[in-house]
């Protein structure tokens, strides 16, 4: 049976970790995370990560189909760091792993709530004309 994820993307993920802010410091899996001496505070970083999923209802518990395959999910570690390089709070996201799903078995059609140029310099010349704010 193949990987849905090719040996050579792990490699180019690896490689090119620091240009999505992580630093050597950070794990990149969560037995790195689990096994580091800040494993307490990565817990907590996840808990509240959860906490705030939760909160925010992400997701809805749904009854799990048979010949469904679910899709994955990775915990990202980041530390974030004040401007004298001190440790500000530690980070944790779960991601879905989205790549792996098929265009017509897991879904139908995708949609990004993208604007186009025009309409975002139309807003802006509104914005500047009626001298307004923007938040």
């Amino acid at each position: 049976m193949r990987s849905a994820i090719p040996d050579d993307y792990i490699i180019f993920l690896q490689e090119h970790e620091d240009g999505i802010g992580l630093t050597k410091d950070d794990p990149i899996n969560f037995c790195q995370a689990m096994c580091g001496s800040n494993s307490q505070n990565w817990i907590n970083a996840m808990k509240d990560e959860m906490k705030s999923m939760q909160g925010n209802d992400v997701w809805d518990l749904v009854e799990f189909l048979e010949r469904v395959k679910p899709i994955g999910c990775k915990w990202i570690f980041k530390t974030k760091r004040d401007s004298k390089v001190n440790v500000e709070r530690y980070k944790a996201r779960l991601v879905a792993k989205g790549f792996t799903q098929k265009e017509g078995i897991d879904y139908k059609e995708t949609f990004s709530p993208v604007s186009s140029k025009d309409s975002f310099r139309t807003i802006m010349a509104l914005i500047a004309h009626y001298d307004l704010e923007l938040h």
